[in-house]
């Protein structure tokens, strides 16, 4: 995947900075224009607050935008020093759908955010801003995790379901991914709905065996079909095939793997509106041990074509 504008959300703490530094890295590696968003948020007033207490609340707002202003104008001259074609703007407005909105003006192809707290993202999800860039966003989403290193990703793992999405995912992590590095590609199976309830009635009446078979027998000519038609994507793939619940199965795979990458793929023309209806892709993001591109579909972020639910 060619990059040719990233958008960087930041809100200058330490995984903020670590996100931007990670696009700034992206940016050098394509060419790419950097955007970095900083939201400011809709100044209203305070119920029953009196005229005291207004002012001081206004000089401390006006310190805390100062104080921003310098940190994000020390970042860009940084960056452009390295010879980053970078800026920064500072709308206001809700963020998540600032963020989303400039990612969509300016077509861009990856949207980068930092993550807060200790156990996967899980924090970073009950946030209303998460949120609405991952609900909105027109393009990839990588929310960055682990350590700040602006190296590309050395140990990817890729979700897999053979569908369109999935496969995107797996093109658009080769391009964040070191030259040459594996890739391994996860696909989780799952008995049909009522295969082990049906099997309670023996073997005479439910071989169920031969209906284990014939769906890994399916999967595996998939997983072969797939590393074929990727023959060329400059990365050597291996697929594993495990029986299991996918959330849980993913995320222990990339905790076993010290993998530093997981991609997933979204559904839906709405984005990351369908796959947060999803307890599989929502478990993922939410307990991921490490990094996670979230591969949007064709048309993301392009809700005003569809009716609502």
């Amino acid at each position: 995947m060619k990059l040719t504008t990233i958008i960087a959300g930041a809100d200058v703490s330490i995984p903020s900075d670590q996100a931007i530094d990670r696009a700034a890295a992206l940016a050098t590696k394509h060419g790419a224009k950097l955007v970095i968003v900083h939201a400011l948020a809709n100044e209203g007033g305070v119920d029953g607050a009196t005229h005291e207490v207004v002012k001081q609340l206004g000089e401390v707002t006006a310190a805390m935008k100062l104080e921003i202003a310098r940190r994000l104008d020390e970042r860009l001259h940084a960056m452009r020093a390295l010879g980053v074609d970078a800026e920064v703007l500072t709308p206001t407005g809700p963020p998540g759908e600032v963020v989303a909105q400039i990612a969509r003006e300016r077509g861009a192809e990856l949207i980068v955010v930092g993550t807060h707290g200790h156990t996967g993202i899980s924090r970073f999800l009950l946030g209303s801003v998460a949120t609405a860039i991952l609900r909105h966003a027109p393009c990839d989403v990588l929310v960055t995790r682990g350590n700040a290193s602006t190296r590309p990703f050395t140990k990817p793992l890729i979700a897999v379901d053979f569908s369109a999405p999935s496969k995107r995912a797996l093109r658009h992590a080769a391009g964040l991914t070191e030259p040459g590095a594996p890739i391994e590609l996860l696909h989780v199976w799952q008995l049909p709905a009522g295969s082990i309830g049906a099997s309670l009635f023996g073997a005479d009446r439910f071989p169920w065996s031969t209906i284990r078979d014939a769906v890994l027998s399916s999967a595996t000519q998939k997983a072969k079909h797939l590393v074929a038609e990727n023959s060329a994507i400059g990365h050597p793939l291996h697929v594993e095939l495990v029986q299991g619940t996918p959330m849980a199965m993913i995320t222990h795979a990339a905790e076993r793997g010290g993998h530093d990458l997981i991609a997933i793929g979204t559904h839906g023309h709405g984005g990351f509106r369908k796959l947060l209806l999803g307890s599989v892709a929502e478990g993922v993001i939410r307990h991921a041990p490490c990094s996670v591109l979230v591969a949007h579909s064709e048309h993301a972020g392009e809700t005003a074509k569809f009716k609502k639910a």
